[in-house]
């Protein structure tokens, strides 16, 4: 069903007051039965007949106008004699526009409503008669208020988990699902930490390409703060040789803080020469260099001279010296 359909179908259910207290009152009803057509693009649906229950005072304004969601409102809302006519027009996910009339009767009604919108006209034809059941017409007001309730508590809940998981796309864009201050700040501070930058870092740039617009600092910058504050927090305390360690995450996502550490802690030693704090790191640090000498050079090289082959026989030979095989 289209996000069309989807909304007329809300608008011809009885007006609700989705902001009413918890605790609605009871309110004298009768029952009624209504009947519903809709046309759209040369197709007709089925009808739809439902009961509802209408104040004993009758329809006083048009289908869905009592809606307090913010995204339809009505205008031009015309009462003469027995006929009500009226103007709307909605927004949100896909604007409409439309008109509509409706005739009472003593026992029913008929009236029509047609709305526009960029997937087209649509044609809703309403009919209604009065069964005279007695009932309470505030009832489905009270079950409203518990839909929305139940429906604005999973969202929170959702939006909190998206937080923890640094799902950026469930906060980026006019059409987000999750807008809380709060949530958005939570996943901004998540994405800001060792554990953020390994987490996004792993995912498809796809999915966190809208990290800047959302925190304001997008993921290389944040990287960059991170990796700068790790290698700081190494300098100071010295690798401990655990892998939550500040030099565990600068070997897996820190290039540069990488460069300085391997300088510093590795540089003209043997392997029988490191602590077991850095030999982990540096023999990781020295496998990488001679995998990158492996492979195939992206660009024809040009021929070097034998004092460059031979500084680059001394430099392998030296990284060799770090690696324990």
């Amino acid at each position: 069903m289209t996000v069309t359909v989807r909304l007329a179908v809300l608008l011809l259910a009885p007006s609700l007051a989705a902001a009413a207290p918890p605790a609605v009152p009871p309110e004298p009803g009768v029952q009624w039965e209504q009947t519903v057509e809709m046309q759209m693009a040369g197709f007709s649906m089925p009808a739809q007949t439902s009961k509802v229950c209408v104040p004993k005072k009758g329809m006083t304004e048009p289908p869905g106008a009592g809606r307090d969601d913010g995204k339809c409102k009505v205008s031009n809302l015309k009462n003469d004699g027995k006929t009500m006519s009226w103007s709307m027009v909605c927004e949100g996910a896909e604007k409409m526009s439309g008109e509509g009339v409706i005739t009472q009767t003593a026992d029913g009604y008929d009236g029509k409503m047609t709305m526009r919108s960029a997937q087209g006209d649509m044609l809703m034809k309403m009919r209604g008669k009065k069964l005279g059941v007695a009932c309470d017409s505030a009832e489905i007001k009270r079950t409203m208020v518990a839909i929305q309730a139940e429906g604005e508590a999973n969202t929170a809940k959702a939006c909190r988990d998206a937080a923890q998981r640094m799902s950026v796309m469930s906060f980026a864009g006019p059409q987000a699902m999750c807008k809380d201050p709060a949530d958005r700040a939570l996943l901004c501070e998540r994405a800001a930490t060792r554990e953020g930058v390994r987490g996004l870092g792993a995912q498809p740039e796809v999915v966190r390409k809208d990290l800047g617009s959302v925190c304001g600092k997008d993921f290389p910058a944040m990287k960059l703060q991170v990796c700068a504050a790790a290698g700081k927090e190494e300098a100071a305390t010295k690798c401990t040789g655990q892998p939550g360690s500040a030099l565990g995450f600068i070997g897996e996502s820190c290039p540069a803080e990488t460069q300085v550490v391997a300088q510093r802690e590795c540089a003209g030693r043997s392997y029988t020469d490191l602590s077991t704090c850095y030999r982990s790191f540096c023999t990781s640090f020295a496998a990488n260099l001679l995998d990158k000498g492996k492979k195939p050079a992206a660009q024809p090289q040009q021929p070097q001279d034998p004092a460059q082959d031979a500084a680059q026989d001394a430099a392998k030979k030296a990284v060799k010296s770090l690696l324990p095989f």
